[in-house]
C-alpha cells in the first residue's frame, strides 16, 4: 500500500510540473498542444499540409488527475476531451519512438477525430527510442 501511495504521489509530483503537454494521432492525422499555464488545447493538422491546415482552440481547460499516472483534460463544459496514462508506453502509430503519454481523444474536432489513439510528450518528459 505505501507503494503504490509514493507512485501516486511521485507521479501527480512529474504531471504537475509538465508545462507543455504535445500529442500526435495517426488515425486521425493530427497534432495538439495542451498548456497548463494558459488552460489551452490546440488541435491541429497544418503539420500535413504545410500552412494550410486547420486548428481549433479550446480555452479554460483543466487538467483533472483521476488517479495514479491517469489524467484527463477537461472542456469548461465538463467535456472530457482527452484521457492521458502516463504508462512510459505510447506511441504515436507511426514511429519506434516510445512516449511517456498515451493519449484517446474523446472529442469530435475536425468531425469526426472521437477515438483517436496516440502518444504524448511534456516539457519533461521526452520520446525514447528513437532513431
Amino acid at each position: 500500500m505505501k507503494k503504490l501511495i509514493l507512485t501516486a504521489v511521485l507521479l501527480a509530483n512529474v504531471s504537475a510540473h509538465a508545462d507543455i503537454i504535445k500529442c500526435d494521432f495517426t488515425e486521425p492525422f493530427l497534432a495538439t498542444t495542451y498548456s497548463m499555464t494558459q488552460q489551452t488545447l490546440t488541435y491541429d493538422t497544418s503539420f500535413l499540409t504545410g500552412n494550410k491546415g486547420s486548428t481549433k482552440v479550446f480555452k479554460n481547460v483543466s487538467f483533472q488527475i483521476k488517479g495514479a499516472g491517469k489524467f484527463e483534460l477537461v472542456a469548461k463544459d465538463g467535456t472530457v476531451l482527452q484521457k492521458l496514462d502516463l504508462s512510459f508506453n505510447g506511441s504515436n502509430g507511426m514511429s519506434d519512438g516510445v512516449y511517456p503519454y498515451e493519449v484517446k481523444d474523446e472529442s469530435d474536432v475536425f468531425g469526426g477525430a472521437n477515438g483517436g489513439v496516440g502518444g504524448c510528450v511534456s516539457n519533461y518528459l521526452k520520446v525514447t527510442g528513437e532513431n
